[in-house]
């Protein structure tokens, strides 16, 4: 029943925050000091919004009156775009009859749809060139990590297309080895846990995987997630290593470590 009464909290919590305008959110999220390394960074929205408020005119809009994706949802892209999504949003303000209705990130392409005034004149001069920048931009994202803004790969991974360089491709499949890690013990307690060995070598090989993971981040890449033990973690790489460690410790890093590892990499 406290489990319960808990994600409700966390629902309405959810909703409220939800409800308030792109703006607000930036805001708020910014004195908080914690959002997702998926998401474009708080100070990098409210940069763009100071810079383009006419473009972005709909990050004021208030609840009752959302009407568009970009209302709604604001940026969804990884803040590794954010210098795209900066140099084609000065080119988009320079026609004043244009705001943005959506910024989102589609089969490992940055896609901006823009809507144009009511009765507005249309300058085909302008227009043409908007479309050229907005091309440019689209082609150039599918080059650059969503994550962290290095040169990347558009691929298709475990059935998404995304951009990714080899350390954040790296973190993806951390979290994807957590995820396992949560799936196999889910239900378990411990005596079932310790009685079940397809379970625990399938623990053991998650580590074995957050392990060789962790080896290849670069100084830069660990900088930006510095609430991880990176030391720790990188001595899961060693297979003997790991196939050693007590079943007791193997099920603390199940239930506690691997879900907190999880949070840290969102």
């Amino acid at each position: 029943m406290k489990h319960h009464d808990e994600w409700k909290d966390l629902f309405r919590e959810w909703k409220a925050f939800r409800a308030k305008t792109v703006y607000e959110r930036a805001k708020l999220t910014a004195a908080s000091g914690r959002w997702s390394r998926l998401d474009l960074s708080p100070a990098h929205v409210l940069e763009l919004l100071d810079r383009c408020p006419v473009l972005y005119r709909e990050a004021w809009v208030p609840t009752p009156n959302k009407a568009s994706s970009f209302a709604l949802d604001g940026f969804t892209v990884g803040d590794g775009w954010f210098c795209i999504l900066d140099a084609l949003s000065a080119k988009l303000a320079m026609d004043k009859a244009l705001h943005v209705v959506q910024v989102k990130e589609k089969f490992g392409r940055l896609a901006v749809h823009c809507a144009r005034d009511e009765g507005a004149r249309v300058d085909r001069r302008l227009d043409a060139r908007l479309h050229i920048a907005l091309g440019k931009a689209r082609d150039r994202s599918m080059r650059t990590c969503e994550i962290c803004g290095k040169p990347g790969t558009c691929e298709e991974r475990a059935g998404w297309v995304t951009v990714r360089c080899e350390p954040c491709l790296r973190l993806d499949e951390m979290a994807r080895a957590c995820r396992r890690i949560a799936d196999r013990t889910k239900g378990l307690d411990f005596t079932e846990f310790s009685a079940d060995k397809n379970t625990q070598d399938a623990v053991w090989l998650a580590l074995v995987n957050i392990g060789h993971a962790s080896i290849g981040q670069s100084p830069r890449s660990r900088a930006r997630l510095p609430d991880i033990d990176w030391k720790n973690l990188c001595r899961f790489k060693d297979v003997e290593a790991v196939m050693r460690i007590a079943t007791e410790q193997l099920w603390e890093f199940a239930t506690k470590d691997a879900p907190e590892l999880q949070k840290k990499l969102r």
